[in-house]
C-alpha cells in the first residue's frame, strides 16, 4: 500500500504534475517517492553547520540593504521623496525577479554538470551579489540604485535555486522542522547584525554594502565542501527557457495544499514587508531619531526581538517535528504578527514600538520554524525541488513587490506619514495566513 499519509500528500493530489510534460509521471518511477523520502539518512553536525552559516551569509546579503543600507542610501540621494523612491526600487526589482527566480529553479533541477547541478548557481549568485553591492554603493542617482538592486534580486534567485532544495532533497522529514528553524534563526541574527553593523559603517558605503558579500563567500565555500551535489537524474532533460517557463504552470486544484501554503507565505510576506521596509523611516519621521541613532535603536530592538525570535523558532521547529504538526504554528504566527503591527501602529515612543516589534518578531519566529518544513512536506515532487521551491519562493518575491508599492499609498492617507494606517493594514493581511493554513488538508 502506498503510504501517502506519511508524506503528507492528500489522496486527491498526484505526486508529480508537469504541464509541459518535461518530467515523467510518478507512476513511471520505480521507487515510491514516499518510501524513498523515508530512507533519507539523518544529517549530522557538518551539514547543519554548513547549512546554518551559508543561510546566515545569504540573509545578511538580503537584509543589510532591505532593512538599513538601501533606505539609508536612497535618503542620501533623494531625501524629499525617499518613501516613494524606496517603494519603487524595491517593488520594480521584485517584479523583475518574478519570472526569473523560478526559471533558475527549473534549470538547476536539470543541470547535468558532473561538479553539481546546484553549485554553479550558488557561485553565480555570489558574484552577482558582489556586483550589485558595488553598484549601489557608488550610485549617484536612484535609477542607478535600481539597476544595482535588480541585480541583487537576480543574485537572490540564483542562490535560492541552489540552496532552498537542500531541505527537501537531503534532509529526512523528521529533521526538517529543526533545519528549517535553523535557517529561521540565522535570518533573525542576520537582521539584527544588519542594523547594528550598518549603523557603524555609514562613513564607508563600499564596506557597508560589500561586507555581507564577504561573509556569504565564506558560507558558500563551506557549503560547496560539505553539502552533497551531483548532476541531475536522467529523467530531467535539458530544456529551453521557454519550456522552463511553461513547466512552472501547475493546476492549484491538483495541488491544493501547496497552493494554500503558497498563499499563506504571500500574506505573511506582504505584512512584514510593510514593517521591515519602512521601519528606519518610522524611527526617523515619527520618533525623531537621526540615521545613526535609528540604526543603533533598531539593533537594540533587534537584540530583544532576536531572543523572542530564536526562542519561538527553536521551540517551534522542535515541537513541530515532535508533535508532527505544522499548522498550529502558523495560527500562532499570524496572530502575533498581526497584534504586533497594531501595537506598533499606535506607538508614540520607543518603548511601545519595542513591544510591538518584539511581538512581531516572535510571530515571525513561529512562522520561520515551520515555513520551509511545511513547504517541503507538501511539495508535489521532491526530486524537482528546485522548481517547486522556486515557485514557493515566488510568493515572497510577489510580497516584496506588492508591499513597498502599496505602502506609500497607505502612508499618503491624511496628508502623508500615516504609519498607523499602513501597520494596521499589515496586521489584517497577516491574519489572513491563519485562514489559508486552515485549508491545508494533508498536513496537521
Amino acid at each position: 500500500m502506498r503510504r501517502k499519509d506519511a508524506a503528507n500528500i492528500p489522496p486527491n493530489s498526484t505526486p508529480i504534475e508537469e504541464v509541459s510534460q518535461l518530467t515523467l509521471r510518478a507512476e513511471e518511477v520505480d521507487d515510491d517517492p514516499t518510501t524513498a523520502e523515508l530512507r533519507i539518512p539523518k544529517v549530522g553536525f557538518g551539514f547543519k553547520f554548513a547549512y546554518g552559516l551559508a543561510y546566515f551569509g545569504f540573509f545578511l546579503c538580503l537584509f543589510m540593504p532591505a532593512l538599513f543600507s538601501l533606505p539609508y542610501k536612497i535618503q542620501l540621494i533623494d531625501p524629499a521623496s525617499k518613501e516613494t523612491a524606496l517603494g519603487l526600487v524595491v517593488g520594480i526589482s521584485a517584479i523583475v525577479l518574478l519570472p526569473i527566480g523560478p526559471i533558475f529553479g527549473v534549470l538547476s533541477d536539470r543541470s547535468k554538470l558532473s561538479w553539481g547541478r546546484r553549485r554553479p548557481f550558488l557561485l553565480l549568485g555570489l558574484g552577482a551579489f558582489a556586483v550589485s553591492a558595488t553598484i549601489i554603493a557608488i550610485a549617484p542617482t536612484v535609477p542607478v540604485v535600481l539597476v544595482g538592486y535588480v541585480i541583487a534580486q537576480l543574485a537572490g534567485g540564483l542562490v535560492g535555486a541552489a540552496m532552498n532544495p537542500a531541505l527537501a532533497q537531503y534532509v529526512p522529514p523528521a529533521q526538517r522542522g529543526k533545519l528549517g528553524a535553523l535557517s529561521g534563526v540565522m535570518a533573525s541574527i542576520a537582521g539584527v547584525c544588519a542594523s547594528l553593523i550598518g549603523s557603524f559603517l555609514l562613513g564607508n558605503l563600499l564596506v557597508l554594502f560589500l561586507l555581507p558579500v564577504a561573509v556569504f563567500a565564506v558560507g558558500v565555500l563551506i557549503w560547496i565542501l560539505v553539502i552533497p551535489d551531483g548532476p541531475a537524474p536522467d529523467r530531467f532533460q535539458a530544456v529551453t527557457v521557454g519550456a522552463s517557463l511553461r513547466s512552472l504552470l501547475f493546476n492549484p486544484r491538483k495541488h491544493p495544499d501547496f497552493s494554500w501554503v503558497w498563499l499563506g507565505k504571500l500574506l505573511i510576506g506582504i505584512a512584514t514587508a510593510f514593517f521591515s521596509t519602512y521601519q528606519l523611516y518610522f524611527l526617523l519621521d515619527r520618533l525623531g531619531f537621526t540615521a545613526e541613532q535609528a540604526g543603533q535603536q533598531l539593533a537594540a530592538v533587534g537584540g530583544l526581538a532576536l531572543l523572542a525570535t530564536i526562542g519561538f523558532t527553536i521551540a517551534g521547529g522542535y515541537l513541530s517535528d515532535k508533535l508532527r504538526r505544522r499548522k498550529v504554528f502558523i495560527y500562532v504566527a499570524a496572530s502575533m504578527i498581526g497584534t504586533g503591527m497594531v501595537i506598533a501602529a499606535f506607538s508614540s515612543n520607543i518603548t511601545v514600538y519595542i513591544v510591538g516589534a518584539v511581538l512581531l518578531s516572535a510571530g515571525s519566529g513561529a512562522f520561520n520554524s515551520v515555513d520551509l518544513a511545511l513547504a517541503s512536506d507538501v511539495l508535489p515532487d521532491k526530486e524537482a525541488g528546485g522548481k517547486w521551491m522556486s515557485i514557493y519562493q515566488v510568493s515572497g518575491t510577489i510580497a516584496t513587490a506588492i508591499g513597498p508599492v502599496i505602502a506609500p499609498l497607505l502612508l499618503a492617507i491624511g496628508g502623508g506619514g500615516n504609519y498607523t494606517a499602513m501597520f494596521i493594514a499589515g496586521g489584517l493581511v497577516a491574519a489572513g495566513a491563519a485562514f489559508t493554513a486552515s485549508r491545508v488538508r494533508g498536513v496537521r
